[in-house]
């Protein structure tokens, strides 16, 4: 039977990668995405693991957070939905990663990077057939760059389309990718065949560890209906968005072509759809009493 558990899930993304005991398969992810020169060989959990986040805190952002013997700075996430202020929240993390170091005492030499690794199931850039994305301070115009101390890495997971036959050539980061995306859909002993290294046999058992105990499991289920509920308020609200700014549309057009004072799109701010379709409806019909 397959597992049936979602790596992307941020109760199992965390307890994954976030526990004080799982800090291998946080090196491991990490080297996987950076593929740093020199390999990342210890990391401190900063914020590690803990079930009572998801039991009493319904609307906590769960990521982790980390630092390297390097001194880098990490936080990594996991996003099943792509809300508005995503941008302006990964670059706030991030930059906070930057400037909490500064201490007294320190001075801006000592200053490590500050780097950030968000995982999507929803692409942001869709126009893009990349899956991972990597920014930094740099100006394009002249390419030139500043430096390497803020980074965001964006791994849009549905840009791979990694079959099982392409599992034998892939490399580490690949093969997250497709342990991230597919492991609910394999049978665990079969997940360990295709995927043989230490560290995914240790992320099969995390997720075999959910599915067989019930607390877990409980907890795992009400995470993943919330983050459905998110989904799907995110994407109704995108169709009335968007149903909203046609119904604006035709007002503004049958204003003008009836005589009316074509009205700024701010104006209708305060209607709702109901509302809006109304006043359509009456433009409608005092262009077809005109004709």
């Amino acid at each position: 039977m397959p597992l049936g558990i979602r790596p992307t899930v941020d109760f199992v993304f965390k307890l994954l990668f976030g526990s004080l005991e799982n800090t291998d398969l946080l090196i491991h992810m990490l080297n996987a995405v950076l593929q740093p020169e020199h390999p990342i060989e210890e990391v401190e959990i900063l914020n590690p693991y803990n079930d009572k986040m998801f039991e009493e805190d319904k609307l906590s952002i769960v990521d982790v957070k980390a630092r390297d013997s390097s001194g880098a700075w990490y936080v990594i996430e996991v996003q099943t939905t792509i809300p508005g202020e995503l941008r302006n929240r990964l670059v706030f993390y991030t930059a906070e990663l930057f400037t909490r170091q500064m201490n007294e005492g320190t001075t801006y030499g000592q200053l490590r990077p500050a780097i950030s690794i968000c995982f999507l199931t929803d692409p942001l850039f869709k126009e893009v057939e990349f899956g991972h994305l990597r920014f930094a301070l740099h100006d394009a115009a002249h390419s030139l760059t500043f430096g390497d101390q803020i980074q965001l890495h964006l791994i849009q997971l549905s840009k791979y389309h990694l079959d099982v036959a392409d599992l034998a050539d892939a490399n580490a980061f690949e093969r997250w990718v497709y342990f991230l995306t597919e492991s609910q859909n394999r049978e665990p002993d079969e997940l360990r065949l295709l995927l043989p290294d230490a560290a995914f046999y240790k992320a099969t058992e995390i997720l075999e560890m959910i599915a067989k105990s019930p607390e877990l499991r409980l907890i795992y289920d009400d995470r993943a209906k919330e983050a459905k509920d998110r989904f799907s308020e995110i994407k109704d609200a995108e169709a009335k968005g968007a149903e909203r700014g046609k119904l604006i549309g035709r007002i503004q057009t049958l204003q003008e072509v009836v005589g009316d004072p074509v009205v700024d799109e701010s104006d209708l701010a305060d209607h709702d759809l109901e509302s809006l379709r109304q006043i359509v409806s009456e433009l409608r019909l005092r262009f077809g009493k005109r004709g």
